[in-house]
Formats: C-alpha cells, sequence, structure tokens
C-alpha cells in the first residue's frame, strides 16, 4: 500500500509544480476575487504539512522561525510579497519534504503508523498515525493544489495541465 500511496504523493509533487510554474513573484501572493490561499500560502502550508509528518513518523526535519505560525493551520495569508518566501524557495522545499517522506517512509515500522495518534483532539479524525500521514499525503495536499487550480482560473489563467 505504501507504494501506492508515494505514487500519488509524487503525483501531488508534479502538479504543485505545473500550477506555478508560469506565475510571476507578484502572482504568487494575489487574491483575486477575494480568494485569501493564494499559492506562495499554499505552498508553504504543504511544506509546513510535510515538517509535520516528518515528526510523525521520526523523520529529522526543521523549519525556519516563524513558518508554522505563518503556514500552519490558522495561518493567515498575506498578498505582501517580502512577508513570503520566493517561489523557487517554496518550490525547494515542498522537493525536499517529499524526497525525505518519500525516502523515508517505507522503511517506517508497522507498528509507528498502528500507533494511536498522540494528540487527542486530532484522534477524533486520524485515531492512528497511519490514518494522518495518509491523508495528509494524498487527499489534504491534493485538496490545496484543487485551491491553487481554482486561483488560476480567478486570475483568468490558462489551467495548468
Amino acid at each position: 500500500m505504501t507504494n501506492h500511496v508515494l505514487h500519488a504523493y509524487g503525483l501531488n509533487l508534479m502538479v504543485a509544480e505545473m500550477l506555478v510554474k508560469d506565475l510571476s513573484p507578484e502572482q504568487m501572493c494575489a487574491q483575486p476575487h477575494g480568494l485569501i490561499n493564494h499559492p506562495a500560502w499554499s505552498l508553504g502550508h504543504l511544506v509546513n504539512s510535510g515538517h509535520a509528518c516528518c515528526g510523525l513518523i521520526g523523520v529529522e526535519s526543521s523549519l525556519p522561525d516563524g513558518w508554522a505560525e505563518s503556514y500552519g493551520m490558522g495561518g493567515t495569508p498575506t498578498p505582501d510579497q517580502a512577508a513570503n518566501p520566493s517561489k523557487d524557495e517554496l518550490l525547494e522545499r515542498h522537493r525536499a519534504f517529499h524526497a525525505r517522506i518519500s525516502e523515508a517512509l517505507p522503511d517506517v515500522d508497522a507498528a509507528v503508523l498502528a500507533q494511536r495518534h498522540p494528540k487527542e483532539p486530532v484522534r477524533a479524525y486520524f485515531p492512528t498515525i497511519g490514518d494522518q500521514i495518509v491523508f495528509m499525503l494524498t487527499a489534504h495536499e491534493m485538496d490545496h493544489l484543487g485551491q491553487m487550480a481554482a486561483w488560476r482560473r480567478a486570475m483568468g489563467l490558462a489551467p495548468a495541465m
């Protein structure tokens, strides 16, 4: 099953790169028609999510100070380009987490994935660590990529695929 999840995760990375390849720095932070989650925030959020997944499966990772507050749940996207990393930095970090997780996950002991989720409020959605990992690498990531696809349409841009 892990191979199937990692295949989908790899496709998500390809889609992410296609969605932003033609965007200017200004576009990365634009919020057309009241859409809040711009591509810079969405990619930053996926990087933050990769960091969280690494923590759940015992893989070393770190992020710059303030990243979790800016790009975690409840973080507020800002249109200020200077307050967001560049597209290149976001993509580099996103690729790095994809690589780190894709390399590590096949070797994670099944007992780790079967462990009860350590955060009680999260258990209502993800009873085990594995439940959250599969969700984060597939549905969660694709949800935010779907937002980016809708954002492209709101910007009047052609579909990325």
